[in-house]
């Protein structure tokens, strides 16, 4: 039956009458799947009467439920007697997520209350998104799959268990996980090298699959883990950096067996043929050769890569200046891509910094009224760099509320660190590809941005303060120094010259500290 709707004035097909009047099946459905607080009885129910008239456009908005004014329409679940929005059968959306959780984790009802199954289980039947959880049991690519395959197989749900998985299945599950405590925290690339090195050889004929494991394994992956403990630094980077080395030996290998040529029979003239293709990694083969000759694998050879090609600006000064206005004054950008985009412009930084910056690497006064963010540093406690007021105002927003449909279905941790630029899951960071994919969105490009700024900025400071203040190594400091075509020498000498008079003055005058 046509009526006109009360809530939104919309002539349509009547879905109820209410107290209030006859409601269409947009707002019907509106109501019922956001319920308010009844101004009778303060509970959360779906709000059927107590009209309130708007003088201005005439509509009404109910304030009062069903059962404060006797009406049938009450729309309470049969299960838990509250009001969360209707499923189906009688039951809220909650009560019917608990009842799919309990069917599809049947096996976990046996665990014991600390299993990390048992623990996702509890969370996921009081997340804040119950239809989205229902949605999630649904996925087979997702991590109900993983989870019902494990406790299917009898298999604790751990960090070595979902090793075993495809990352892409397992990577929001196992965040979800650690956020809960029901897995250690772990640094994930350093941690995953294991995997992808049995995932690699798998398919290898055995003796290649002896041979690049032995390598991966003592050479490969134990430099990495001394680098990472001298350090403390791995990224996703450095990770996918041997991947790739791991790829181009096994194709080099691949390509000498299909051509009957052995490992221990290789001459110059061998590799140089394999070489000759540009696609091919030099230095990935020549770090194989050498550690194959080493243990009298292979020949001592030599290996002759193209020269390391100087970082190219990728766009003008005027570009760069653009770019960066469009960052500080275009509202319709978001501001976590503004903001990413402009500290990449103005300083620099790399991507994989700015992803982690929290609350507490930035400084300014917030007691103060009208007062904003003046700076960041790229370590805490680090020398503070000061910025624009406009960047600081956009700073100051962050971090940015994500979108319910990129929220976690699990409450965030309240003592993790608040990241300015938070990822999808109940805590962490965004990843590199999420924000680096947000700024290609909005036509701002990472790495001509970070280029044309690091060689501006080289033409102005010194390395050891473009190392100080933006945390890069002193040696890549020096390159771009370089590239940037500053000769800083007369820097390094008035330090030097600075030092050698204060030298002479506390010898001709040694009290002069103290007086005063």
């Amino acid at each position: 039956m046509i009526a006109l709707c009360v809530t939104c004035g919309q002539t349509a097909r009547r879905a109820a009458e209410w107290p209030i009047g006859a409601i269409c099946f947009s707002c019907y459905q509106k109501a019922r799947s956001r319920p308010g607080q009844c101004s009778s009885c303060s509970e959360l129910r779906v709000l059927v009467a107590g009209a309130h008239l708007d003088p201005i456009t005439g509509l009404i908005t109910p304030t009062v439920c069903g059962g404060c004014v006797g009406s049938k329409f009450v729309y309470l679940c049969q299960r838990c007697g509250g009001s969360e929005e209707p499923y189906k059968g009688g039951l809220c959306v909650r009560c019917a997520a608990r009842e799919q959780l309990q069917a599809a984790f049947a096996s976990a009802s046996n665990t014991s209350p600390a299993d990390p199954a048992a623990i996702l289980i509890e969370a996921l039947s009081t997340s804040r998104r119950p239809r989205s959880v229902i949605k999630w049991l649904s996925n087979p690519r997702g991590g109900a799959r993983v989870v019902k395959e494990l406790l299917g197989q009898n298999i604790a749900v751990d960090h070595a268990a979902l090793d075993t998985f495809d990352e892409r299945e397992v990577w929001s599950l196992r965040r979800s996980l650690v956020d809960l405590g029901a897995l250690p925290e772990r640094h994930e690339p350093i941690a995953r090298l294991d995997a992808l090195l049995a995932k690699k050889v798998a398919p290898l004929p055995t003796e290649m699959h002896q041979l690049v494991h032995t390598y991966g394994s003592w050479w490969l992956l134990r430099r990495s883990r001394q680098r990472f403990e001298r350090t403390g630094k791995f990224t996703y980077n450095s990770f996918r950096a041997i991947w790739n080395r791991l790829d181009q030996v096994i194709g080099f290998l691949s390509w000498l067996a299909d051509n009957g040529i052995p490992l221990d029979a290789l001459d110059q003239r061998t590799v140089d043929t394999w070489l000759a293709d540009p696609k091919k990694d030099a230095r990935a083969v020549s770090d194989f050769l050498r550690w194959a000759s080493r243990h009298h694998l292979a020949p001592r050879l030599t290996t002759t890569g193209s020269p390391d090609r100087e970082p190219a600006a990728g766009m003008t000064e005027q570009q760069r200046w653009a770019e960066l206005s469009r960052c500080l004054t275009d509202d319709s950008i978001p501001d976590d891509v503004r903001a990413a985009g402009a500290l990449v412009l103005l300083y620099g930084l790399q991507l994989a910094q700015v992803m982690r910056l929290t609350t507490d690497h930035l400084h300014g006064d917030k007691t103060r009224p009208g007062k904003t963010i003046e700076g960041f540093s790229v370590h805490v406690g680090g020398p503070f760099i000061l910025v624009p007021p406009a960047l600081g105002l956009i700073l100051d927003r962050l971090p940015a509320t994500p979108a319910t449909r990129g929220r976690s279905l699990i409450t965030a941790n309240p003592e993790g660190p608040s990241w300015l630029f938070p990822g999808r899951g109940s805590s962490g960071h965004i990843t590199y590809t999420g924000l680096a994919t947000r700024m290609r969105k909005h036509q701002l490009r990472v790495r001509p941005a970070r280029n044309t700024a690091l060689i501006s900025l080289a033409a102005d400071l010194p390395a050891p303060v473009i190392s100080d203040l933006f945390g890069i190594s002193i040696a890549a400091s020096v390159k771009w120094t370089r590239r940037a075509g500053r000769d800083w020498q007369g820097y390094i000498s008035a330090l030097r010259q600075r030092e050698r008079r204060t030298h002479d003055q506390r010898i001709r005058n040694p009290y002069a500290g103290e007086l005063g």
